[in-house]
């Protein structure tokens, strides 16, 4: 990204870009469903329960997936940051209808345990003589998927003779960071991974959740836990989940109208500001290498158009 490098007067800044994975619109979660979704179709599942808010990437890309290898998508899809008559039958949540998953909007924030509700569903299609698998959250085997991103970064910057000092992206306490943090310590590589809080949940669980992640994932693969790093790095305050703040508008902005790249709001719009920040501070190096993970999300930017435009309408050019 030389163009965002130079205007930083920072690192050198590279992009791996996820968004580009397929599944409708690609995204993060492709990597990890790829083992997710192979265990679900070992069990001879053929209806698949996931649950998010209605603007999930998450649950736009088990429908694509579910549709490709022949299982019913169901989603029960938490309001969340959308309330009432907020909500707008657009970006993923129209994707996710366009596939025809099986979509039940609940009130409730993107905290809420809705449980219940899924349990619910799983009788009514076993009702009808279906075997459903449900979705809780992201499950352990799901960082083999970032542990293969991992070692497909330390293959592609030995390619390009480039060596990797960060790695920024946007967390939610799922298997991204975790399946990151493990690719690199198997390679035995100290890269710092950072991960932009998207606030679906609080640092501290957020924290939390990496970590059990990590030792579950070690386990998973056999990794010598004394080759992990001591601490995770989780960067914080750019609004709680969904909302989408001046920097990260900024950030979105900035990334657009120079390399031509979109980030959305919720997730991949936070992890630039934050990005942007540690270089500004100098927390990153100005002679450090950087990637960039963009981890999708492009359709949801698409419920935020109004704040958008009315932003990109005030700015005709950047300046320093």
């Amino acid at each position: 990204m030389n163009n965002l490098s130079s205007h930083l007067k920072g690192p050198r800044i590279y992009v791996k870009r996820d968004d580009l994975t397929g599944l409708a619109l690609g995204g993060n979660k492709t990597r990890i469903l790829e083992y997710v979704l192979g265990e679900i179709l070992s069990r001879g599942a053929d209806v698949v329960i996931a649950t998010s808010g209605i603007q999930s990437n998450w649950a736009r890309q088990i429908t694509a997936a579910a549709r490709m290898l022949g299982i019913k998508p169901v989603l029960v899809l938490r309001t969340a940051q959308f309330k009432g008559a907020n909500i707008d039958y657009t970006g993923n949540l129209f994707l996710d209808y366009l596939m025809g998953a099986d979509v039940r909007i609940v009130e409730a924030s993107i905290r809420d345990d809705v449980t219940s509700v899924m349990q619910e569903v799983a009788e009514e299609y076993r009702a009808k003589g279906h075997n459903p698998a449900i979705i809780t959250d992201e499950p352990v085997v799901g960082v083999l998927g970032y542990y293969d991103c991992a070692r497909e970064i330390v293959e592609q910057s030995a390619r390009l003779g480039v060596e990797v000092d960060y790695v920024v992206h946007a967390t939610s306490g799922g298997p991204t960071q975790p399946g990151l943090v493990l690719g690199f310590a198997a390679a035995g590589k100290r890269v710092k991974v950072i991960g932009v809080n998207s606030a679906a949940y609080d640092r501290a669980t957020t924290i939390s959740r990496i970590r059990n992640f990590i030792e579950k994932g070690a386990e998973l693969i056999n990794l010598d836990k004394e080759k992990l790093p001591s601490t995770v790095e989780v960067l914080d305050g750019y609004g709680d989940y969904g909302e989408a703040t001046k920097e990260v508008i900024d950030a979105i902005l900035l990334t657009a109208r120079l390399e031509g790249i979109i980030l959305d709001p919720v997730y991949s719009g936070k992890a630039m500001a934050g990005l942007i920040y540690m270089i500004q501070q100098g927390m990153i190096g100005a002679h450090e290498n950087v990637v960039f993970i963009h981890t999708g999300g492009i359709p949801a930017i698409f419920a935020y158009r109004d704040l958008l435009f009315k932003k990109a309408q005030s700015l005709h050019s950047l300046r320093p």
